[in-house]
């Protein structure tokens, strides 16, 4: 199985140059596998329950500790750093390969015919240059994947992160003691050189003599490795064999680990149980996950998400994309710097006078002669869970102003609480709205422009998807159905469309994007009227997007070592995503679907505006954390997405050192609108279960069924 896959793969991995096909371990990334999105180490196994094996295998026969000499020759794993430190998924192993066991002369030899018959079809002799290439690729890539087999059998994965760099010959671990083998024996056999051991691919191949089909055995050090989790579905299936627990919990409306999500109460079947599994307790400051070294905790430049900063032919920027894709995914949020490292400042102040205005309303809350409204459905929404207004709760603990935007004037409801924000208040919320809105948009644009290229769901053969005519798009002015029924449109086993061309696959990039666009302009409720667009739409007066205005305190004494504790407890939102200004305090904390731990990303905007700004000779112009938004995906984003990025499940802690302030805005869609998924996602045949369930439904149908009465803030 090994050797076809290999085979197989490297087929496609090719660049040409010249008329040659270079081996590019980057195209290998983007062409082997249809999930254009799984070839992160890391990433989303699914919205089910995954078991982190923590568990360092001790008892492993083939693992060595950190003092043993190894065998030459044989198949182990060993540890270049210790083990994982508490908490940790993360560390750097070396690894034994016994060559004879794994076929590895055989696989290599698979890879080298695939790169080579590639070349000849071109009817040029292959340069010099080039065939030392190909021997060296065929030698490291075949040994990384036995490499990745073998860490597979060991509880791990191998982690080399987004950087396809990592990928490149030698850069995924130090390789050492090369043993070549006797092409009829497969025992350890002189190079040609009369050499038994070689330090490098190179020199095995130009010294020692080795050529495509002769096995080999080395060792390899720091492999960068994460302990690989555990699939609960696949453990209570093998408990499960005649089906009778997956019959009683369908029966109760419970989503086993190993169902898809095929519905709207699947899907909110999904997110409770993810809530309900999250872990209970909370830590202090000190004592939180703030991420480790992983491109998905990375901080991401505003400007690099914006529209206009596309690549030139209008399709996604591959390195935003994985990126906003890994964090969301994997670990929740994404992070946004909206200064772009310390470039522009404009979006920064005006989050400032936001901050001016949240500290002055609470401070005011409690003079007597302020009077804010109580909580209240919004009058022009047309939802019952379109509410404004104040509410106190837990004996001032927990405090609330819910806010929304009027659209035509963008004036700030309720407008009785102008005046406890201070002069120029309201308005600064509303230029904060904006930014925040502005942000949410483009990260939502990305997620569903990645998920709907990795679909294949713009993706034809010899022509070009197009909007005219009608909603719906066509190929070559047929129907996605009619194309497929005509054979103009057919897929392989695989999922690609046969015969597509690289200008098909580019010209989908496009379309996905395109699409996605309009999907935030059309269905996502930025506090704006919708003009110039023929959709069906009652938008009503009033957003439906709320900005909330929140203080939290932990007024409670424990007994416990930690003075923090849940304060508001873990949820998921129904929103396309919930953006959240990085607070002063710390306090949001994000269930890390990756870590398998509550993660505080505003401690990691803040060790990043240390690196920014370590004088803080900026806090002039204005405090470190109006830097920072907290993007957090939500329940619409799960749909649009097609369940690649779980909706986030997220919690308030507080601790009694000092309040939490905190001013988020949902974004939720627009009323009225319908999700069409020809128009913004493309082919329906293309689209998951969930995706299809939800074609045709008016949004706010789609609220309501997720979120069945309404809840308060």
């Amino acid at each position: 199985m090994m050797v076809t896959i290999a085979a197989k793969a490297l087929a496609a991995v090719v660049l040409v140059v010249d008329s040659f096909p270079i081996v590019s371990s980057f195209s290998a990334k983007l062409l082997i596998t249809s999930n254009q999105f799984q070839c992160q180490p890391k990433r989303f196994t699914s919205s089910k329950f995954i078991l982190s094996s923590q568990i360092w295998a001790s008892n492993s026969e083939n693992e060595l500790s950190a003092t043993e000499e190894p065998e030459i020759g044989t198949t182990w794993v060993g540890t270049s750093s210790g083990k994982p430190e508490d908490g940790k998924s993360l560390v750097d192993l070396d690894i034994g390969i016994d060559g004879k066991s794994y076929g590895i002369g055989a696989l290599s030899k698979q890879m080298h015919d695939a790169l080579t018959s590639v070349a000849k079809k071109r009817g040029s002799d292959i340069p010099d240059e080039l065939k030392s290439v190909y021997l060296l690729y065929a030698m490291d890539a075949s040994a990384k994947e036995v490499v990745k087999a073998t860490l597979e059998n060991s509880g791990f994965v191998m982690n080399l992160g987004d950087d396809p760099g990592m990928e490149d010959i030698g850069q995924w671990g130090s390789v050492d003691m090369i043993t070549l083998l006797d092409s009829v024996s497969g025992e350890a056999a002189a190079g040609s050189d009369g050499r038994k051991i070689y330090s490098s691919w190179s020199d095995a191949i130009t010294k020692g003599g080795w050529s495509p089909g002769q096995g080999y055995s080395f060792v390899v050090r720091n492999v960068p490795s994460r302990v690989k989790g555990v699939d609960l579905g696949a453990l209570l299936k093998s408990m499960d064999p005649d089906g009778t627990l997956a019959q009683e919990a369908k029966e109760k409306g419970i989503l086993m680990p190993y169902d898809d999500v095929e519905s709207l109460a699947d899907l909110a079947s999904d997110c409770m149980q993810r809530v309900r599994a999250a872990p209970q307790g909370a830590t202090d400051e000190k004592d939180a996950y703030i991420g480790d070294d992983d491109k998905g905790y990375n901080v991401i430049s505003r400007s690099s998400m914006l529209l206009e900063n596309r690549n030139l032919d209008g399709s996604e920027n591959f390195k935003t994309l994985l990126h906003v894709m890994d964090s969301l995914a994997n670990h929740g949020c994404l992070v946004v710097d909206l200064t772009d490292g310390d470039k522009s400042h404009d979006s920064a102040k005006k989050m400032s006078n936001m901050w001016r205005a949240t500290e002055s309303l609470f401070k005011n809350a409690k003079d007597e002669g302020v009077n804010l409204p109580s909580m209240h459905v919004a009058d022009g929404v047309g939802s019952s869970h379109a509410v404004v207004g104040f509410q106190s709760v837990n004996d001032g603990d927990q405090q609330f102003l819910e806010t929304r935007l009027r659209r035509l004037d963008g004036i700030l409801l309720p407008e009785e609480s102008h005046a406890a924000m201070g002069e120029g208040g309201a308005e600064s919320m509303t230029e904060a709205f904006r930014i925040m809105a502005e942000v949410g948009k483009d990260v939502v644009r990305i997620a569903t422009a990645a998920s709907s290229f990795e679909a294949g769901a713009f993706q034809t053969v010899g022509s070009v998807v197009s909007d005219e005519g009608d909603d719906s798009p066509s190929i070559a002015g047929l129907t996605f159905e009619e194309a497929s029924a005509s054979g103009i449109w057919e897929e392989d086993e695989d999922g690609f469309e046969r015969g597509a061309s690289k200008r098909d696959i580019s010209r989908s990039k496009i379309l996905a994007s395109e699409a996605a666009d309009l999907l935030t302009k059309e269905i996502m409720d930025d506090g704006r009227p919708l003009l110039d667009s023929d959709v069906e739409h009652n938008e009503g007066s009033v957003s439906m997007s709320p900005h909330r205005m929140c203080k939290y305190s932990n007024c409670k004494k424990s007994k416990k070592k930690s003075n923090t504790r849940e304060i508001f407890g873990a949820h998921t939102d129904t929103s396309f995503v919930t953006i959240v200004p990085a607070a002063s305090v710390s306090g949001l904390e994000v269930f890390d679907e990756d870590s398998l731990q509550w993660y505080r990303p505003e401690l990691r905007a803040r060790k990043h505006s240390k690196q920014l700004d370590p004088a803080r000779e900026k806090d002039e112009l204005f405090p470190w954390h109006c830097r920072y938004l907290i993007v957090m995906p939500g329940e619409l984003l799960q749909i649009t997405s097609r369940n690649n990025i779980p909706a986030s499940v997220h919690r308030v802690v507080a601790s009694t050192d000092r309040p939490r302030m905190s001013a988020p805005v949902l974004l939720r869609a627009r009323p009225g609108t319908t999700i069409n998924v020809e128009r913004y996602m493309g082919s329906l045949e293309k689209a998951d279960g969930l995706l299809k369930s939800c074609h045709g439904m008016k949004m706010e149908d789609i609220h309501d069924a997720l979120q069945a009465s309404p809840t308060q803030p």
